[in-house]
């Protein structure tokens, strides 16, 4: 019993110390950069194939950026040759993160397309955003005055604490932002085509909104001045015989304390929310 004992010792500090082995294995990659001047606004471009992006602005001049593999997702490759019979195959976690910056614009991105790989990046509050994630990842950003720009095909995009313009897609996702300022005189866009749109904005919000959801409803605690549907027509000349159409948008248009930029809001399949800061 006491040999017993010893041996299940031993296969728990093998298993602790495989544990500690396979972490080290895993750390992130991680560099930080400076913009060429910090002392103006900087761009940041961020793309991964397969992967989140989440992006956080802190009171500071450079950039940080963290990548990191998700789980063991490597591609097994079945060993065809015949000398690595009964040999064991070593994988590499690498995240093929790649960073190059020049006159204050920044990228950011992953040439690995083998694995699943997060994106974690640092930036000052000022920096202005563009970043796309294909598959497996939401994009997630948070106190930024910037503009931004973010699209995800298969996940949702979360903006909080904004205070710049804003265009956002979602191909398979929502959409959910939270300005806590706005950038005067910009026209935004925000559109999915599976999943809600859902943003709050200041209460001193003037702008023209443009809305239209296939399958969903529209809803708004903003008192929202409706317009007559635009009338588009298209007539060729008559005396060649050709017709006349006039067609009406699909389009709701409105306008919010009088009016101002104009704000387009667009989903296929879900709900469009306009909301009011409380």
């Amino acid at each position: 019993m006491k040999r017993f004992h010893i041996y299940l010792s031993l296969i728990t500090l093998l298993l602790f110390a495989v544990t500690i082995i396979y972490a080290q294995q895993t750390t992130a990659d991680r560099a930080t950069v400076p913009f060429s001047d910090p002392s103006k606004p900087g761009l940041v471009e961020a793309y991964v194939n397969d992967g989140s992006i989440t992006i956080k602005g802190y009171n500071g001049k450079e950039v940080i950026v963290e990548a990191k593999m998700r789980g063991e997702k490597i591609k097994e490759r079945e060993i065809e040759s015949e000398k690595a019979e009964d040999m064991h195959r070593i994988s590499a976690n690498r995240t093929g993160l790649v960073i190059e910056e020049e006159n204050n614009v920044m990228e950011v991105y992953v040439s690995s397309h083998d694995n699943t790989v997060d994106l974690m990046i640092q930036v000052p509050f000022s920096t202005s955003l563009k970043l796309n994630s294909h598959e497996n990842g939401d994009i997630v950003v948070e106190n930024i005055k910037g503009e931004i720009e973010a699209a995800s095909h298969e996940g949702s995009v979360t903006l909080k604490k904004i205070s710049g313009s804003v265009v956002a897609h979602a191909f398979d996702g929502d959409i959910l932002v939270t300005f806590d300022q706005m950038d005067a005189g910009k026209p935004m866009s925000f559109t999915a085509f599976d999943g809600d749109i859902d943003v709050t904005f200041p209460t001193t919000l003037k702008a023209n909104v443009k809305m239209r959801t296939q399958e969903g409803e529209i809803y708004s605690d903003f008192e929202i001045d409706l317009k007559a549907t635009q009338q588009q027509k298209t007539q060729d000349e008559r005396k060649e015989g050709g017709k006349y159409r006039v067609s009406f948008g699909e389009f709701i248009l409105g306008a919010i304390n009088g009016g101002g930029p104009e704000f387009q809001f667009v989903t296929h399949e879900g709900d469009i929310y306009i909301r009011r800061a409380k």
